[in-house]
């Protein structure tokens, strides 16, 4: 059965003869349910690039309406959107480069009370700015074996890592990276600056990760991306916990 339609088809005319797109791999990506949490300056042009290489299940989540200081980085909106709700927006602006494409959006911030909307996702990108949020994400994750991709920018540097979680006693997550089990006084954009090409960089490498993920085009569990925008420079760090994660017992 075709998971394209020829006006799809149309549209990602130019993508789908890379060899990568096969018909086979194709199938795969039609089917990846991507949940997004947060809809910010990484969220944002995530799930536009998202939606650019053929993904077709989005789920938004976001309780927050468009402020005018979002602009300089939250790409998805404009002068225009300031005050709507930024799932409404985003949903509409989405589907504008493909009306195929099936958006769910849940307008509330992700807490304990509602994680299992989340149930349904092949991935969960956290893209928050927020510790406690990263943390909830993290374990709902590793309890129910959903795949998990952790993104953070702060002035021009960025981090991300995908992790394969599969196995609740053997496996490699957030908290064994930052082995903290209360909430972390950690900088946030609101205190100390983001650079908006930053965060652009961090939507666009997360994407690209998750494409790689899915189509086995390169390993990416478990491996550190950093970025520094003001050198442009970019390493990779495969990450090893070597220590006994807390996690293990919950």
């Amino acid at each position: 059965m075709n998971n394209y339609s020829e006006g799809e088809y149309e549209i990602f005319s130019r993508l789908f003869i890379l060899d990568e797109f096969s018909e086979e791999n194709l199938k795969k990506i039609s089917k990846i349910k991507i949940g997004i949490v947060g809809i910010g300056g990484i969220g944002c042009p995530l799930s536009q690039y998202l939606v650019n290489s053929g993904i077709k299940k989005l789920l938004l989540v976001d309780g927050d309406i468009v402020e005018k200081s979002n602009l300089n980085r939250q790409t998805l909106f404009n002068l225009n959107d300031i005050g709507k709700k930024k799932v409404e927006v985003a949903k509409d602006k989405l589907k504008l480069i493909n009306t195929e494409c099936e958006i769910n959006v849940i307008d509330k911030k992700i807490d304990t009370s509602n994680l299992n909307s989340l149930n349904k996702c092949s991935i969960i990108v956290d893209a928050a700015d927020d510790w406690l949020t990263s943390k909830i994400l993290n374990e709902y994750c590793l309890k129910n074996s959903i795949n998990f991709l952790y993104s953070s920018v702060i002035k021009h540097d960025l981090q991300i890592i995908l992790f394969e979680n599969t196995n609740l006693k053997n496996h490699l997550c957030l908290n064994c990276i930052f082995p903290n089990k209360d909430d972390a006084n950690l900088p946030r954009c609101s205190t100390i600056g983001i650079s908006g090409i930053s965060a652009g960089l961090a939507g666009l490498i997360a994407a690209q990760k998750i494409i790689n993920f899915y189509l086995n085009l390169e390993d990416e569990t478990n491996k550190m991306t950093i970025f520094d925008g003001k050198k442009l420079s970019i390493d990779n760090i495969i990450i090893k916990s070597k220590h006994k994660c807390y996690l293990n017992s919950v």
